[in-house]
């Protein structure tokens, strides 16, 4: 017997504890097919189908940097920026010596802001951060700490700018996306899975009709080779001695490999005595991931009956056989989900029916959803301008940024340049109409932007 997490082993040890008593049949109250109708779920990058009436009992996630949090709100933009106003207010009044203190702050688009937040330890600067994204009635955050200087400029603040919060938005609990990317609590992460990078989504459901029961799936990428599998854990760690007699108590349904698709993976399936004298399901499937492969993380199921109420361990509700079977129906359907292009609109928004709001942010390689003038956020001599205009279903471009020629570029005609991934945030409908400068998004060094509208040359 091998404890898969401490909940299963206090129970255990519990019975181990006390004088068994014998125990009763398994009663089975459920009188419907286990799986006659199903309802699908997206965690991380993969779906799983359970029985229509699960309700979800509780999410987490963490993507890169650590946990995103949501909350649904009921503000809107301009109450968000009065938020974070006040937020950075608080911030700044902090002294860097004693605790966290505001360094600078940086809009993401209209609703997206991330505060640089640093303390001085022993000398050296601490740098972390606070991002925040509103998008429709959910407000998400995610905050860390604990980063070098260099790292965090070079690499933290770009990610957060151009892969995090613009591509983080609100999704419904039975939304099922059809473009790549990570689903979260409450939100959808578009993301085409490139980038090496940590991950790790759970959802668990309970049961109307089966009250004892909780099921949980998660996903996780993989940081550290050679792992052991679950089943080299089981057996390289067996029950000490002094539990043997309870051992005797225990039953095992079934051990032993179940691949799902081409994923190979390995199942114990187990009854766990109790002192009440209840059998409780204690079944667990694991599919082992590939090191800093984003689509091959690790998988984990875990089936657990007889959950407690009131401190008192219940009589599970389905047989053995209804148990398994239920536990191979959901474990059978987990796969990844399958993804396609950005939606665009089939034919050019115009500005009497916009499909993009004002001050919507899209990174470079995403598709343009909308008709417009977009500018990005990087500042300096941007090549072609930073406003520019693109049509609904275009790539979003890099920002290319021109440096100082000397006198041997001058002669030769060259020109040296730095390709950047950035982000575009739309601020104009009208492919006639300069964009008005009271909609441009706030940019962390607030420059004026250079214009390169229709009837003008571009700047530099």
């Amino acid at each position: 017997m091998f404890c898969f997490r401490p909940g299963t082993c206090q129970r255990f040890i519990r019975f181990g504890l006390a004088v068994i008593a014998g125990f009763g049949n398994l009663t089975a109250y459920a009188k419907e097919p286990v799986m006659s109708e199903t309802k699908t779920y997206c965690v991380g990058r993969f779906l799983l189908d359970v029985p229509k009436d699960a309700e979800i009992n509780g999410q987490s996630n963490e993507f890169i940097y650590g946990r995103i949090e949501s909350e649904k709100t009921q503000i809107d933009p301009k109450a968000f920026a009065a938020q974070m106003e006040k937020r950075e207010a608080t911030l700044k009044a902090v002294n860097p010596d004693k605790s966290r203190s505001l360094k600078e702050a940086y809009s993401v688009g209209s609703t997206g802001k991330v505060l640089v937040t640093f303390e001085n330890v022993y000398g050296d600067k601490d740098y972390g951060f606070e991002a925040y994204k509103l998008d429709h009635d959910h407000l998400f955050s995610l905050k860390q700490k604990n980063f070098d200087e260099t790292v965090f400029r070079n690499e933290v603040s770009s990610r957060l700018k151009n892969d995090l919060l613009p591509r983080l938005r609100n999704r419904q609990p039975d939304e099922i996306p059809s473009e790549p990317g990570f689903c979260i609590k409450d939100g959808f992460i578009a993301d085409n899975a490139a980038q090496t990078q940590y991950e790790n989504a759970s959802i668990s459901f309970h049961f109307p009709r089966w009250p004892d029961l909780i099921i949980t799936v998660s996903t996780a990428t993989v940081s550290k080779a050679g792992e052991k599998t679950l089943l080299q854990r089981v057996d390289g760690h067996p029950l000490p001695v002094v539990y043997a007699s309870v051992a005797g108590q225990l039953k095992t349904l079934r051990r032993g490999t179940h691949d799902v698709g081409d994923r190979k993976g390995e199942e114990i399936l187990e009854l766990l005595p109790t002192e009440e004298g209840i059998k409780q399901h204690s079944f667990r499937w694991e599919a082992s991931g590939t090191k800093d492969k984003v689509l091959l993380p690790d998988l984990v199921l875990e089936y657990e009956s007889g959950t407690p109420l009131n401190g008192h361990p219940r009589r599970p509700t389905l047989s053995d056989d209804e148990a398994t079977k239920l536990f191979d129906s959901i474990v059978n359907s987990i796969r990844v989900r399958p993804t396609g292009p950005a939606k665009v609109s089939s034919a050019d928004p115009t500005p009497s029916s916009p499909q993009a709001p004002l001050g919507e942010v899209v990174a470079t390689g995403a598709i343009c959803p909308q008709t417009g003038w977009w500018q990005c956020v990087e500042t300096g001599n941007i090549d072609g301008g930073r406003r520019r205009f693109f049509k609904a279903g275009e790539a979003m471009p890099t920002a290319v940024l021109l440096g100082d020629t000397n006198i041997w570029q001058t002669l030769r005609g060259q020109r040296p340049s730095h390709s950047l991934n950035t982000v575009w945030s739309l601020v104009a409908y009208d492919e006639t109409v300069a964009p008005p400068v009271e909609v441009i998004a706030k940019t962390d060094a607030g420059d004026t932007p250079g214009a390169a509208l229709p009837d003008q040359a571009p700047p530099g």
